[in-house]
């Protein structure tokens, strides 16, 4: 659930959705694709270190290069991408696009068109640090409610926060 539905998310369900095996399928045909010369995959387990970092996956490559990456899935697809900056509010807690993960890239899948982006991780990060006030202010505030506390989003318009990507590639001195 990404809070547009109402109600309450039930933490447990949606990690047992992201989790889910029959989507093991969709990702390593997702990797493939974008990686050709993947050897193979690993998934990181709940609570290793890799996890506390943001890695959900490790792409061992045939030149021996490793991508580190965080999976994202939503149920539906949407014409946005929710960027999370408040992962617990009773606490405060930094969501996932507030903190400094060890990951190459952000994979953000839609699973009712079975597509996805390969954000990577510092350009989407550049792109957030220099835009997040103003897309704060601008954008839908997703929250999405929990038992004991809710978690806050924006949702980006897809072609906005691409384009913002985009332009972050380009250093101006």
């Amino acid at each position: 659930m990404d809070g547009r539905t109402g109600g309450m998310n039930n933490f447990t369900e949606d990690l047992k959705f992201s989790q889910k095996a029959s989507h093991e399928d969709f990702w390593n045909a997702i990797y493939k694709k974008a990686f050709p010369t993947m050897e193979w995959s690993k998934i990181c387990k709940d609570n290793s270190q890799g996890q506390k970092l943001g890695i959900d996956r490790i792409i061992y490559l045939s030149s021996g290069k490793i991508i580190k990456i965080d999976e994202k899935k939503r149920r539906k697809d949407y014409e946005d991408i929710l960027l999370e900056f408040i992962s617990v509010d009773t606490t405060n807690a930094p969501g996932w696009m507030e903190k400094d993960l060890l990951i190459d890239f952000l994979a953000y899948a839609f699973m009712e068109s079975k597509q996805c982006y390969l954000f990577p991780w510092e350009l989407l990060r550049r792109a957030w640090m220099h835009f997040k006030n103003e897309w704060k202010n601008k954008f839908k505030i997703i929250t999405a409610e929990n038992e004991n506390y809710k978690t806050h989003s924006v949702a980006v318009p897809t072609n906005i926060l691409l384009s913002s990507i985009k332009n972050s590639m380009i250093i101006q001195l």
